[in-house]
């Protein structure tokens, strides 16, 4: 076996011990989503560039002459790594373990049910759980963010409006704002329960945009609620 498919099955391994996704991987590394497979996949680039191979190393918590095909200078290497360490006070603080959410564009170019519209990825932010929780209370792994698109809810949500949605809460306990799946699109639409008989009133905040009534709850396909909205400012 050749020194660079040494490097493409380490590279493949390790991403898959720590439970990460060569998409996710990718993004963190600022790269474009398929970045990591191609690598790996179709040897495309055929090497990994020193930036992306040092922030690799450090990611996956490997040594980064095993992300390198050639041998590099021992000295070189703790030296850079040491700079950078300062640099960031590596060491001198307590690590913060990032969640990263996914960003996804409702506009984007594949459409249909909720599943198809997940794979609009357009990035990712990463937030600590301290900061996290000054906007929402859900758990990071229920949380993604949508690039809002469309009129219907608006002045509420514009379109290029980013809306935090919690997947975990698909059933209307409360009334609020809802991600739906249609016949044939997802929509966000404000949903207003009838307590008594478990009826639905689902409507749009633009009033050029019809409302209608569903006998119960349990109808509709319900994806996620909406917990918190981020507005562009003129």
């Amino acid at each position: 076996m050749d020194k660079q498919q040494q490097v493409r099955d380490f590279l493949e391994n390790a991403v898959r011990e720590k439970g990460l996704s060569l998409n996710s991987l990718s993004l963190k590394l600022g790269k474009n989503s398929t970045y990591l497979f191609h690598f790996i996949k179709r040897h495309s680039p055929r090497r990994l560039d020193e930036t992306t191979r040092r922030k690799l190393a450090q990611i996956l918590d490997v040594p980064e002459q095993n992300l390198c095909d050639f041998p590099l200078p021992v000295g070189l290497i703790q030296d850079k790594f040491s700079a950078i360490s300062s640099l960031f006070n590596f060491g001198k603080t307590k690590e913060v373990d990032l969640h990263a959410i996914t960003v996804i564009d409702m506009d984007g170019p594949i459409k249909g049910k909720f599943e198809q519209l997940k794979n609009n990825v357009i990035g990712q932010i990463f937030m600590s759980q301290d900061l996290l929780e000054n906007f929402v209370t859900a758990k990071p792994e229920n949380i993604i963010m949508l690039k809002a698109a469309g009129e219907a809810m608006s002045p509420t949500i514009n379109p290029g409006d980013m809306i935090w949605l919690d997947m975990s809460q698909n059933t209307p306990t409360a009334d609020g704002i809802y991600l739906l799946n249609t016949a044939a699109d997802v929509v966000v639409r404000r949903l207003q329960i009838n307590p008594f008989d478990n009826s639905v009133e689902v409507s749009a905040d633009n009033k050029l945009y019809k409302s209608f009534r569903t006998d119960n709850y349990k109808q509709l396909y319900i994806c996620g609620k909406i917990i918190f909205i981020s507005h562009k400012l003129a």
